[in-house]
């Protein structure tokens, strides 16, 4: 079957690789999108990061909209024919978290993609826990970004939004923008955008986002109080993963406020703790999600969010690296969310 492999950085391949069977508790799924997400084009710029470097080559990603064509030994939630998406994660299930239902800080945490084969092929093999059926009302192009969207859910639960809350988010990137719209589900009164991208910013705006504040604009800290009364932010959101961006999420955030870190990083970096400490705050990470996909389709069933000006191309996997990846990386201002289209 075709894939596109990943095989050091700046080395992805489309090519041949045996096609997979489902082992005991896994399923086998005929990928018909996959999207390319942040971590994705960071392991292509920067990596490896987080990938397994000793089981290269490696089938890249982790988001997706499909149809089961096998399943393994012992399941019985899913049968052939039926459409589905899924998450990353791959857990041990025995450990400390993960028998208190935290999956996401599985001791022996994997992650589909990075650690196993992903899902830029025409078939991805996924344990059984990690599938969800889609609903008929939710399109493949939907279905393909439930997983980021459970980002998002998992960070907005974490940081406690409600009702009338005002929440800013830095940044414009795919896990920025869709916390934004559940930001809005859970009742916020206010959602600021700290972006760096005009096209990006345009699209917040088309978003509900109540102002989008460019870096280019000043310093986006004192610009935020000025439109909160002076006082910051509710609840803010760090959605980079830039070694400067949690200071400034932690300084967007009011006295008594949290700020929220879903970036993902591939380098340290410095916090001022005294801003922490004499006023208040507080800083929680959010990794992942547990069952946050759920939700996620449960909001897109019942038309709650539209993700649709998140998709801002789809392109055959074969042409991934140059019409994909490069453009996401060269080209913000217009580019989100690519979904590659599977043979």
């Amino acid at each position: 079957m075709k894939a596109l492999s990943w095989h050091g950085r700046r080395d992805l391949r489309y090519e041949d690789i045996p096609e997979p069977s489902p082992g005991p508790g896994q399923v086998k799924v005929k990928v018909n999108l996959a999207g390319i997400c942040g971590t994705d084009l960071k392991e292509y710029t920067a990596g490896p990061c987080i990938i397994d470097v000793k089981k290269a080559p490696l089938t890249m990603g982790h988001e997706f909209a499909g149809r089961v064509v096998e399943v393994g030994k012992g399941v019985t939630g899913f049968k052939a024919g039926e459409r589905v998406t899924g998450v990353g994660y791959r857990v041990c299930g025995e450990c400390y978290y993960c028998k208190r239902h935290m999956y996401n800080v599985c001791l022996n945490l994997g992650f589909t993609g990075l650690h196993a084969d992903g899902c830029m092929a025409e078939y991805l093999v996924i344990p059984s826990y990690a599938l969800y059926k889609l609903p008929d009302s939710v399109s493949d192009e939907a279905g393909a970004l439930v997983e980021p969207l459970a980002v998002a859910i998992h960070a907005i639960r974490l940081g406690k939004v409600g009702v009338g809350d005002k929440v800013a988010i830095v940044g414009d990137g795919i896990i920025g923008l869709c916390t934004l719209l559940i930001a809005r589900v859970a009742g916020a009164s206010e959602v600021h955008v700290v972006a760096k991208h005009k096209g990006r910013g345009e699209r917040a705006r088309a978003m509900r986002a109540t102002t989008v504040t460019y870096l280019s604009d000043g310093d986006p800290i004192q610009l935020i109080k000025n439109l909160t009364g002076g006082l910051g932010v509710d609840v803010s959101f760090e959605c980079v993963g830039h070694p400067e961006t949690p200071q400034l999420a932690l300084d967007l955030a009011r006295n008594g406020g949290t700020a929220v870190i879903v970036g993902v990083f591939d380098q340290p970096g410095p916090v001022n703790f005294l801003s922490l400490m004499y006023n208040q705050k507080t800083m929680v990470g959010s990794p992942i999600y547990v069952d946050e996909a759920r939700t996620a389709i449960a909001l897109l069933a019942d038309k709650s969010i539209d993700p649709s000006r998140l998709i801002t191309s789809k392109v055959p996997l074969k042409d991934a690296v140059k019409m994909g990846f490069e453009q996401l990386i060269n080209n913000k201002e217009d580019n989100i969310k690519v979904l590659l289209q599977i043979p």
